[in-house]
């Protein structure tokens, strides 16, 4: 199956539609980086298998912002060896995709052109769980060496993602799915087998303790004492309902006899607990009636003291009041008679400087002499002026008998206070026992005492304690009995369950050994198919490491590690495969090529890998080999050898090689043109990319005349 056009509208890179010839035995694609070389190579992939697998799947990422439908869409037209055409059309408008086949004599859509395609390209991929996912797998792995993944196979991906790989691309990816598929169902079946297990121990243990019960119950019949007779059994209840009317009676060989027995003792229980508190409360009432108190005071008496009191003490408190007025009033007259005295004092003083022959005011003669004399007399204090006379000092009298007054009213106050407490204590407690009373039902007749009652209904709880004490021993003594005699019924119901449950065990127990040999025979179909398809795979690989050897040697990457194989082991039960260089002459290697090799190195090494799958699987889904831009981080000298080994894979894949160097395209447009008639080389040419997508211009490459040979520059 050889790819014969493209055509693309609204695809990534390409928003406008664009037909694109690629019927050529090798297709040389050069465009600067961001024309849209990934693009074409892309939508060759979305359109085989609806997946691409480095964008997550993610079709929103597929439609063009400058798409003039608002929709991606692709048509690759391919052609088998017979010469039929076939078309597939793929589209999606951002919600929902649409695909479609079409030959010379009908046309297939949605699913149905979905299986038609895989019966085409890939039909082992038709029994995957994810047709579409193994589909674009296997090309990814041996078709499309994707530009940002030329290393990824031999570098990033693990093991056992190598080792599937590989398997789908040899034809054994359904035994390795197959595999997987029964190992989840293995686990689930054991899973579910444990469970029962589990469920089997349970029974098991109940198992035991039903036949330990009934070992006890076996022993207790054989120990039980005299048979309840009807005449105790219907003495007792008589007894029991008369003093408890609302317990429900039954019969001694009733099914439920024993746990009505039961319900009787447990009610005269609780019946007796209440009993003997009642005679608490009575006991408590007889002690405190036979106390004798002592009489209540006059209260009465009491406030009238209190008033007479507090009268005394206002008249003694406004007798003291009295005498501190009139003690003021004498200090105010005293004081203004000193001012008047210091006032004479200072006139005199001032006089005795101005004494002259006549009066310094009157002018008029006086007796010098006589009153010299007598300001002299005045200025030394002499005893002229008459003094306020004071009486005798008798407050301090008074405010002792105030404070006699007050005190006997504080003692008055107390004393009230105190036949108030009392009085409102024994308000409180006659308030109790009335309560008390009343609670307990008792009354007094005017013919008898509340003392004698008390007593009486004392006695009477007393008689009815007593005999809430025999009802119990003896309900006790025929619960003990009646259990007894039951234990021979209980003995068969447990006899014929644990029957049962045997049945069931044993049942259980042969579904699980069933379980268990089917467990064991799938184990042995997952080791036989794991040893399948690790034969499968290594048989495959060692036919095909010849070429992958010759593919490294050509482009010889190391001086070093120049060999290379694909080695493939089983750890756990999952296959392994891993990519190893060696060094022969140092009998060194490595299955870690990123640890040794450099960047270019390893590119070098994925090409070949690449290529070895490519030509080493018989029936690829497309007889083409697409390398995207497989020069990134390669040397001349690695370049070199690409470039030779494309031109010797020409002839057995069609090639499609894109580059972003114009140098490195005129190479290969030179080194792959025809050399053979009937062959057909072609450059497609990507530039001026704008909003309408890039420029397109397809020229093809005439052969040359002159034998085609490589020389050595060296």
């Amino acid at each position: 199956m050889k790819l014969l056009s493209l055509e693309l509208s609204g695809f990534r890179g390409f928003p406008i539609t664009r037909v694109i010839d690629l019927n050529a035995d090798a297709v040389v694609i050069v465009g600067a980086n961001g024309h849209g070389k990934t693009s074409m190579f892309d939508a060759i992939l979305w359109a085989l298998s609806g997946r691409i697998p480095r964008l997550q799947n993610d079709d929103s990422r597929l439609v063009s912002m400058y798409s003039e439908s608002g929709q991606a869409r692709v048509a690759v037209t391919l052609r088998e060896n017979s010469g039929r055409t076939f078309t597939i059309t793929r589209s999606f408008d951002g919600a929902e995709g649409r695909i479609s086949l079409e030959n010379s004599t009908r046309m297939m859509q949605g699913p149905a052109a979905e299986g038609a395609i895989i019966d085409l390209l890939w039909p082992d991929a038709a029994n995957a769980a994810d047709p579409a996912e193994a589909l674009a797998a296997v090309l990814t792995r041996s078709v499309y060496l994707q530009q940002d993944l030329i290393r990824q196979f031999v570098e990033s991906a693990t093991d056992q993602e190598r080792f599937a790989a590989v398997s789908e691309m040899v034809g054994a990816g359904r035994v390795t799915e197959l595999q997987a598929s029964l190992e989840r169902s293995k686990k689930a079946w054991s899973t579910t087998t444990n469970q029962r297990s589990e469920e089997a121990r349970a029974l098991r243990e109940r198992l035991a303790l039903l036949e330990a019960r009934l070992a006890t119950v076996s022993e207790d019949a054989s120990r039980a004492s005299a048979v309840v007779t009807a005449q105790e059994w219907e003495e007792w209840w008589s007894a029991v309902q008369e003093q408890v009317s609302t317990i429900r009676r039954v019969e001694p060989n009733a099914r439920d006899a024993s746990l009505a027995i039961g319900a009787a003792i447990k009610e005269l229980d609780a019946r007796s607990h209440s009993t003997e508190r009642r005679l608490q409360t009575l006991s408590a009432l007889q002690e405190e009636l036979s106390i004798t108190h002592d009489p209540l005071p006059n209260i009465e008496n009491l406030r009238s003291s209190l008033v007479l009191a507090r009268q005394a003490s206002e008249s003694a408190r406004q007798q003291v009041a009295d005498e501190q007025t009139r003690l003021a009033e004498v200090r105010r007259q005293q004081s203004v008679l000193q001012d008047q005295a210091a006032q004479l004092r200072a006139l005199a003083t001032i006089a005795l400087q101005h004494l002259g022959e006549h009066c310094p005011v009157c002018a008029q003669t006086y007796d010098r002499d006589e009153t010299r004399e007598r300001l002299e007399a005045l200025v030394n204090n002499a005893p002229t002026i008459a003094t306020v006379r004071s009486g005798a000092d008798t407050l301090p009298q008074l405010l002792s008998n105030f404070s006699a007054k007050e005190k006997n009213v504080s003692e008055a106050e107390l004393a009230v206070r105190s036949a108030e407490q009392q009085v409102a204590r024994a308000q409180a407690n006659l308030e109790l026992r009335t309560r008390r009373i009343a609670e307990l039902g008792l009354l007094a007749s005017s013919s008898e005492t509340l003392r004698s009652v008390v007593g009486k209904a004392a006695a009477d709880s007393k008689a009815l304690l007593a005999q809430f004490a025999l009802l119990l021993s003896t309900g006790e003594s025929l619960a003990l009995r009646l259990g007894q005699t039951s234990n021979v019924a209980i003995g068969e119901e447990l006899r014929r369950e644990a029957e049962a449950l045997r049945h069931d065990l044993a049942e259980r127990e042969m579904a699980i050994a069933a379980r268990n040999r089917t467990g064991d025979e799938a184990q042995g179909i997952i080791e036989a198919l794991r040893e399948a398809s690790s034969k499968v795979v290594e048989q495959r690989l060692t036919e095909i490491s010849p070429l992958l050897q010759s593919t490294y040697a050509r482009i010889d990457p190391h001086p070093a590690f120049r060999f290379v194989s694909l080695l493939t082991r089983v750890i756990r039960g999952k296959g392994h495969l891993a990519t190893v260089i060696s060094d022969p002459t140092e009998n060194k290697d490595s299955d870690s090529p990123a640890s040794v090799l450099s960047s270019s190195q390893l590119n070098a090494l994925a090409v070949s890998v690449f290529l070895s799958l490519n030509l080493g699987i018989t029936t690829p889904p497309l007889a083409a080999a697409m390398l995207d831009d497989p020069l990134q981080s390669l040397d001349d000298i690695n370049l070199l050898g690409l470039v030779d080994l494309l031109r010797r894979s020409k002839d057995r894949r069609q090639l499609l090689v894109s580059t972003h160097d114009a140098r490195f395209g005129a190479l290969l447009a030179r080194k792959l043109r025809p050399s053979t008639p009937g062959q057909r080389t072609i450059v497609i040419e990507l530039e001026g990319w704008s909003r309408r997508g890039p420029n397109v211009a397809v020229r093809e490459i005439k052969s040359d005349p002159v034998p085609l040979r490589l020389v050595s520059t060296a």
